[in-house]
């Protein structure tokens, strides 16, 4: 699972609001200082990310997850990748 890359979100923000943080505010209905505040590294809550990536026309991940350390991450070519461990669900669990 990835985690959540701060650096990438503000660099990713920063490409989407290019030098018009006072439109974007607007046209996504934020006040200018949340747009500054998550312009300098604070991860906005799940409805604003929301919001934003609709506006964008982007997935919410896309502004999440750092593609270089993903690549990184992933096995070359060949390779298969196995899971260390497993997460129990209770779907489906009949208590059994």
């Amino acid at each position: 699972m990835s985690t959540i890359s701060v650096e990438a979100f503000t660099r990713k923000l920063r490409e989407v609001v290019a030098d018009e943080p006072k439109a974007f505010a607007y046209d996504v209905g934020l006040s200018l200082s949340a747009v500054y505040n998550y312009l300098n590294g604070r991860v906005p809550a799940t409805e604003v990310l929301f919001r934003i990536a609709r506006y964008t026309g982007r997935p919410m991940e896309w502004f999440l997850i750092d593609e270089a350390a993903v690549q990184l991450a992933t096995p070359a070519s060949g390779e298969v990748a196995v899971p260390t461990s497993y997460a129990a669900t209770s779907a489906g669990s009949d208590g059994t």
